[in-house]
């Protein structure tokens, strides 16, 4: 791109996630055990409102029980043949990073998490990624760009440039990476969080999957001079 600021970044932390904090809470819990025929959860406190969601879940195969998961996180975006044949895709695929519908990544993400705690042995293993950046921009085009809010093409940009040409990122999306728009960046990154440290740099963390960002595993320092795509006028 003409005229593109330049930005350093450094990878300052690179974790895997089996479930994203927050994704389940209590009340998640005590609906999904009263779709269980568990009424009474009046004396569980935390912890045991999601130990015995997990039991519960574990008395199913795990088809039904990811049927069940996916009929309450997922029933606004899937029709109730689709929640059938995805619920035994589940048993075997990572559909976090293979169903056809990218926006609905993250929230098949959620119900892998607690499908796993309750079958470990027999669904696959999630693995969302956490990467914490530093970005430091060199001139005023690239300190305009960190004042305003981080779009998530500019985002993913930044980070597909730290990883090999090799990255499933860069192979697949390779045209978007590289200017072209790159509406699927809001599905690729699932939680976005940013504080500006000085004018010209600001720390940024990112959770998605494992499958788009485990490319930036072994990388340190690197610079890039990606920019957001344009905003549109409404």
């Amino acid at each position: 791109m003409p005229n593109s600021p330049t930005f350093r970044l450094d990878v300052l932390g690179f974790s895997v996630l089996k479930e994203i904090e927050g994704s389940w809470t209590d009340g998640d819990f005590k609906e999904l055990l009263a779709r269980l025929q568990f009424d009474d959860t009046s004396e569980l406190d935390a912890a045991g409102l999601r130990e015995m969601c997990v039991l519960a879940l574990s008395d199913l195969k795990p088809p039904a029980a990811a049927a069940l998961l996916l009929e309450y996180r997922l029933s606004d975006g899937l029709t109730s043949g689709q929640i059938q044949n995805t619920s035994q895709e589940m048993v075997d695929e990572k559909l976090w990073e293979e169903y056809a519908d990218m926006p609905l990544h993250e929230r098949f993400f959620h119900v892998g998490s607690l499908l796993y705690q309750a079958f470990p042995r027999l669904v696959p293993i999630p693995d969302a990624v956490e990467i914490r950046v530093q970005v430091t921009a060199e001139g005023t085009d690239g300190v305009r760009l960190l004042s305003a809010p981080l779009h998530e093409s500019l985002l993913v940009r930044w980070l597909a440039d730290g990883m090999p040409d090799s990255a499933p990122l860069n192979r697949l999306f390779g045209d978007a990476v590289g200017g072209k728009p790159f509406p699927e960046a809001e599905s690729i990154v699932w939680i976005v969080k940013s504080s500006p440290i000085e004018g010209s740099t600001l720390e940024f963390e990112v959770i998605g999957s494992g499958y788009w960002l485990d490319g930036l595993r072994e990388t340190k320092s690197y610079a890039s001079s990606a920019c957001p795509d344009p905003v549109r006028s409404r």
